[in-house]
């Protein structure tokens, strides 16, 4: 369970563009459709190769071989892929996997992202969060979205403005779209047709997906909608209001036989936090054909925020396991947005992996940090992520190393504060800095942070925590055990797990010596 420091992982390949210059983009891209055109264990182990050799970073490099080891050894990540290449439709497949892998990882974005932190001194984020409108068809209870005033959002060029700064300037394809309900907006599809090398996950209550809007999206192929859930139906309903869990299961199985990649947005809460991680909740979303479930947790945001609702810190501690257990045992990518600090390096805020901007322009440091220097209609987003506020948010992180607990708003409120105090940003709606100055929530806040610090910090100094999945040379066990060397003897390894022992008849030997010959190939390297 290594973590390497972000200098590290995002230095840039010794010799990776004279390598690139002996492969053009089109030839690179043609392989890689080549190889996705079957599931072919073969196929897909080559496609790693691809990936190494196209990476433009150290981490780039160690994730595709990571990738590799995870085929080669037949972890459920492997299904994953498999799943996506049999199942979804040819060009919403090429669609996902070419702007995901190739343009937002790998390859494209790489050479614009080291012209970007040469010419500004940082690197610009991977992601960016827009909430192209704040105008909503349902009344959520909890919901910050709320808090905003009803003014008219950004304009359909004022978007594009955005946009076209993010991907061709800084080497954005990864796009994250929230509301408000995207969908409500009559442009969005033509916003995205703009942008045919990009994806786009959408947040959505799904009750505006028709089969006309399902036709547009398969045609577009890199619109990916992401449902909002609370849990089973009555506790789903009892927040998104009756009939709202049908209705996403409904549209689920719309996308589902469509062939168009789709996922879940889970909320954990204090009351909710044990159904939504559960193991039968989580069956549930890949048999209905979710292909990536993210588990958020509540933070008190917004006017009047109840932090009695966030999940303890034991909840929190089977939330992480939860999510490590599906992601290795199930085809379906999980996430946990506290949880999985390890992989992202601690906190991914203020333009460090991501930055947030809200359908009024406001550059928003996360899509929880409702506090702004600047607002897209007057500035560029490169300005607003220069800014003083922006740049302390980023070189702070990761704190005092340990990267269970990555959050400035609940685990190291004193740092949130002491931004606000210090650089002044304006809030973006009424109420939007209630948890950093109502002395009842700032109280329940600090309670909660040192209840997580106590167990956190022993986790970490146990090494009771994982990346996203088992490095070269690992694999996974169980709940308790995580990773190890040792190959599992217990009927449990990367997707097989059944009591009393492994039926599935996977040759133990062979992945050992997969195994042997791995390190010894990394050996002769070094």
């Amino acid at each position: 369970m290594r973590v390497l420091p972000q200098n590290i992982m995002w230095k840039s390949r010794n010799g990776y563009l004279d390598s690139l210059r002996n492969f053009s983009k089109e030839f690179v891209l043609g392989q890689v459709l080549n190889l996705i055109g079957t599931s072919g264990k073969r196929n897909l182990i080559a496609l790693t190769k691809i990936f190494e050799k196209i990476a433009g970073s150290e981490g780039g490099a160690r994730h595709a071989q990571r990738m590799r080891w995870l085929f080669e050894t037949d972890h459920a990540h492997l299904a994953w892929w498999q799943k996506i290449i049999n199942k979804l439709d040819p060009h919403c497949r090429n669609k996902f996997l070419l702007n995901f892998f190739v343009h937002g990882y790998y390859g494209d974005n790489l050479s614009k992202r080291s012209k970007f932190a040469e010419k500004n001194g940082f690197f610009p984020p991977t992601v960016l969060l827009a909430s192209i409108t704040q105008k909503c068809n349902y009344n959520c209870a909890g919901c910050w979205a709320h808090n905003y005033e009803v003014k008219e959002d950004l304009t359909f060029e004022q978007w594009k403005k955005v946009l076209d700064e993010a991907v061709n300037e800084m080497g954005i394809h990864m796009m994250f779209i929230v509301g408000g309900e995207p969908f409500i907006r009559p442009d969005f599809f033509q916003l995205i047709e703009e942008y045919p090398d990009c994806i786009f996950f959408v947040y959505t209550n799904g009750s505006l997906i028709t089969e006309k809007t399902v036709e547009k999206m398969k045609k577009l192929g890199n619109v990916a909608p992401m449902f909002s859930l609370n849990g089973w139906e009555e506790q789903n309903d009892r927040v998104r209001g009756e009939g709202a869990f049908r209705t996403v299961m409904e549209k689920m199985d719309m996308l589902k036989k469509a062939g168009i990649f789709f996922g879940a947005s889970i909320t954990a809460t204090k009351e909710n936090a044990g159904d939504v991680v559960s193991d039968e909740y989580m069956q549930m979303l890949s048999e209905k054909g979710s292909l990536w479930t993210w588990v958020f947790h509540y933070v008190p945001v917004g006017a009047n925020p109840d932090p009695t609702l966030m999940p303890t810190a034991e909840q929190r501690e089977l939330i992480k396991q939860n999510v490590y257990n599906a992601r290795n045992t199930l085809p379906m990518m999980t996430v946990d947005f506290w949880g999985d600090g390890p992989e992202m390096m601690g906190c991914i805020a203020g333009g460090r992996q991501y930055i947030h901007v809200n359908s009024l322009g406001d550059v928003e440091p996360c899509a929880f940090v409702h506090l702004a220097t600047h607002n897209v209609k007057e500035t560029s987003l490169t300005e607003a992520l220069a800014s003083p506020f922006m740049s302390a948010i980023r070189k702070a992180i990761p704190y005092d190393g340990n990267m269970l607990r990555p959050c400035m708003i609940v685990d190291r409120p004193d740092v949130l504060r002491a931004y606000y105090n210090r650089f002044k940003p304006y809030e973006t709606h009424i109420g939007a800095a209630d948890y950093l100055t109502k002395p009842e929530v700032m109280q329940e806040v600090d309670r909660y942070s040192k209840e997580v610090k106590e167990l956190m910090d022993k986790n970490w100094a146990l090494d009771y925590y994982m990346t996203m999945f088992p490095l070269p040379g690992e694999y996974y066990h169980d709940r308790k055990v995580l990773c190890s060397s040792k190959i599992p003897q217990n009927g449990i390894h990367g997707g097989c797990e059944q009591a009393g022992g492994c039926k599935c008849g996977k040759d133990f030997t062979a992945l050992e010596k997969i195994s042997e010959d791995l390190q010894e190939e990394n050996a002769a390297k070094t």
